[in-house]
């Protein structure tokens, strides 16, 4: 039986902190439309329907934080249990996050800042995600694990996306500073989502 490794702490160590900065905006903007406080022009829709975004926010938390345990082979192996029980949790918020996150890109206004690339980008990150999940599950139901492994692997690499998407950004503030829009948005929030889907394929070829 395999024991937790001392890389599996740094692949904890590090997918933790790729949620990091995601999760901290997440709870404040939770914290924003509990107490009706940091109302602007730009998050308004959030105001006004606060509903689906409060879903999409807490299904992303638990999705992202619970799903690092996922993904470390020593401490999947030494509880397999805990695996199998979480992982059906793990695809109901996987599912829930892709199909609120759809909803808010169909429903909700589009805000100045986003260019008229982001939509479609969100759109096609947002049903390959739904895809991975439903597929990742499906192949676990036929005890394929290790395509189930693949699935959910891409699955859970669009789901850290908005983590990767602090980095993109941060060239950004550094450089030009201010919020950026448009096109440059556009980019950055895509280069993000890309980024993780290259190296989830990268790992899923080198396993």
């Amino acid at each position: 039986m395999n024991s937790t490794t001392k890389k599996d702490y740094w692949v904890i160590g590090f997918l933790l902190f790729l949620c990091l900065v995601p999760s901290i905006a997440g709870v404040i903007r939770i914290s924003q439309l509990i107490t009706g406080s940091g109302y602007t022009v730009e998050n308004q829709r959030f105001f006004n329907d606060p509903i689906p975004v409060l879903i999409h926010i807490v299904a992303v938390l638990i999705y992202s934080i619970l799903g690092v345990f996922q993904f470390v082979p020593g401490f999947r192996t030494r509880n397999l249990k805990w695996h199998r029980t979480s992982g059906k949790i793990l695809v109901f918020f996987g599912l829930t996050t892709a199909i609120s996150g759809l909803w808010l890109t169909l429903v909700y206004p589009k805000v100045p800042t986003d260019g008229d690339w982001l939509f479609g980008i969100r759109i096609v990150v947002g049903l390959w995600m739904l895809v991975c999940v439903a597929l990742g599950f499906i192949y676990a139901l036929k005890n394929q694990f290790k395509i189930h492994s693949h699935w959910m692997i891409r699955g859970y690499a669009i789901g850290l996306g908005a983590g990767t998407q602090v980095f993109t950004h941060l060239p950004w503030f550094i450089f030009v500073g201010g919020d950026p829009s448009g096109i440059p948005r556009d980019l950055m929030m895509g280069a993000g989502w890309l980024i993780n889907f290259l190296f989830a394929e990268w790992m899923i070829r080198k396993k």
